[in-house]
């Protein structure tokens, strides 16, 4: 579809939870990539995330606008949070018979309440004028940031879009204080986003109707030219993710699988790529005898130079939206092995363009990762497949085109 040089772009406001430079999760950093790609969609995007006392106020991120709206309530807010913070332990391990998993349980608290109000009225005094001026609200993730667009969205009289970013996210509003209202003024107001095909089952449950929701998955940027090194001798297994996201990215699943696969292939490396405390996973894995095969390398900039030369990716995940890294992965051709969950199920064929095993299944995972690492011809067409899946289906530009036209029918109905 081709624009006049005279069209008005579509002005929205992508609201998220948190932009670099602090933590961000896939679903902050999907929508800075398709934040990129809708510049040349004549779509405006302006970002808006909370501030905090390092970075507040106007900026430009990666050549897209960012407001960080702080006030002194924020700081205060901040400064207990980083109090209560430090008394935070790590988890690592989860017993999967005992405990619930695949899904939020905690509990909203009123600090959250607090936070959500904050951020709420520093939107309304600070860049309340911007607003006016958008065409549409969109929010990332069906969590506190769906209700500061909602309540936006009907103070300033704009469409508001809410993609929901992972497999149960608008049963967890329930997790809420009156959750229950909050589900239905969030679904009396609002449009939705569902990426995969347990999403869109979770809105009919959830009887919204066929025309209040979209299907559009996540998207990567293509990369045409690429190089593939990999080692038969020492081979490379490769997981990434963020580790402070437990249960939720199953590593403790995946590093008790790997000891099983070390004694098969003892020169054999699991890379592992995320946020996350290291020191403390390094201790768990001296633990479980495996240390010499397991190396954490926390946050990289480097991360296609690792695809390039991994053997295998592992997704163990017990819980998932749509993985940027399983994206990325197939992406560079790299032979996957995912759970078979919400998301995964979307993009992998089992058998044809990847593997998919039970969630929390430790055996399981342990039999795909030998399985692959012993067939090194049909990883590779694996890898080729998955590759040609993502060309087909998941090229960011196609992602970021089904938005412009989701924006038009909010805007016009057409």
């Amino acid at each position: 579809m081709s624009y006049s040089e005279n069209e008005k772009p579509i002005r929205v406001m992508m609201l998220v939870a948190s932009l670099p430079p602090n933590k961000v999760g896939g679903a902050e950093m999907q929508a800075l990539r398709l934040g990129k790609e809708l510049l040349q969609e004549k779509v405006q995007p302006w970002f808006v995330t909370p501030g905090n006392r390092e970075s507040h106020g106007e900026g430009m991120l990666d050549n897209l606008r960012v407001s960080r709206p702080y006030s002194i309530l924020s700081f205060m807010f901040s400064f207990f949070s980083r109090v209560k913070s430090k008394t935070k332990r790590i988890q690592i391990e989860f017993d999967d018979s005992k405990q619930i998993t695949n899904r939020i349980q905690t509990k909203v608290s009123w600090p959250t309440l607090v936070y959500i109000r904050i951020f709420y009225w520093n939107c309304i005094l600070s860049i309340g004028n911007k607003i006016k001026s958008m065409d549409v609200i969109h929010a990332h993730t069906m969590e506190w940031s769906a209700i500061v667009a909602v309540r936006l969205g009907k103070k300033y009289r704009k469409p508001v879009l809410i993609k929901d970013s992972t497999m149960n996210g608008f049963e967890s509003l329930t997790r809420f204080p009156d959750g229950e209202r909050l589900q239905e003024e969030i679904k009396g107001y609002a449009h939705f986003v569902a990426m995969t095909n347990e999403i869109e089952k979770n809105f009919k449950r959830e009887k919204i109707a066929d025309g209040k929701f979209f299907r559009v998955p996540n998207g990567i940027k293509i990369q045409h030219q690429l190089e593939r090194r990999t080692q038969e001798q020492n081979k490379k297994v490769l997981f990434v993710g963020n580790l402070y996201q437990q249960p939720a990215k199953g590593v403790d699943i995946l590093l008790k699988a790997w000891k099983v696969v070390v004694q098969q292939f003892p020169t054999a490396q699991l890379l592992v790529v995320g946020d996350g405390s290291l020191s403390d996973y390094e201790e768990y894995v001296d633990q479980l005898g495996i240390k010499n095969s397991v190396e954490f390398l926390g946050k990289r900039n480097d991360v296609n130079e690792l695809y390039a030369t991994a053997n295998l990716f592992v997704l163990p995940s017990r819980r998932e939206g749509m993985s940027n890294a399983l994206l990325e992965a197939m992406m560079h051709g790299v032979p996957c092995i995912a759970t078979n969950i919400s998301g995964n199920q979307d993009i992998i064929e089992d058998g044809k363009n990847g593997l998919l095993v039970p969630p929390a299944d430790i055996a399981a995972l342990a039999q795909a990762l030998i399985y692959l690492l012993n067939s090194a011809e049909l990883a590779e067409s694996m890898g080729k497949r998955g590759r040609e899946t993502i060309l087909q289906r998941f090229d960011i530009r196609l992602v970021a085109k089904k938005y412009r036209l989701v924006y038009e029918q909010l805007l016009h109905g057409s």
